[in-house]
């Protein structure tokens, strides 16, 4: 069963909408329940992560292939999995920026993290960069 909830100043949680306030009648007070708490993905949110990446790669002389960039950053900023190649060797791959696999947090820490590689390994000033991306997007 899959719900929405919301968190109320006391520190509680809320069924969001009607339905979810259905669902969860099926369950009785005492029930023992697990839950996997996921803050859902903004869309204008995942789209300005890709702006962001797009001003970079047009602003750079490095990458020929914008996914290369967008690839390097992310796993320059941390978020990577390392996985054994046939031959023995580690090869570090990109962790996916899918809705599915990333939740709002995790998506939030990331795309911070990528502007200050960026800023880093580009030499863009921060401020500058987060005024082009409001203007680009």
């Amino acid at each position: 069963m899959k719900i929405a909830l919301i968190k109320q100043l006391n520190g509680t949680f809320k069924p969001a909408y009607d339905s979810d306030y259905e669902k969860t009648k099926r369950i009785k007070a005492g029930d023992l329940v697990e839950v996997d708490i996921k803050k859902p993905r903004n869309y204008e949110f995942h789209k300005k992560f890709f702006a962001l990446i797009n001003l970079v790669y047009e602003n750079q002389e490095i990458y020929h292939n914008v996914e290369d960039l967008r690839e390097d950053l992310i796993i320059a900023s941390g978020f990577y999995v390392d996985r054994t190649a046939l031959g023995g060797e580690l090869v570090r791959r990109a962790k996916s920026v899918s809705f599915a696999s990333m939740d709002e947090l995790e998506f939030s820490d990331l795309y911070n993290k990528v502007v200050d590689t960026i800023v880093k390994h580009f030499h863009f000033d921060k401020q500058d960069l987060a005024d082009n991306v409001a203007q680009y997007f």
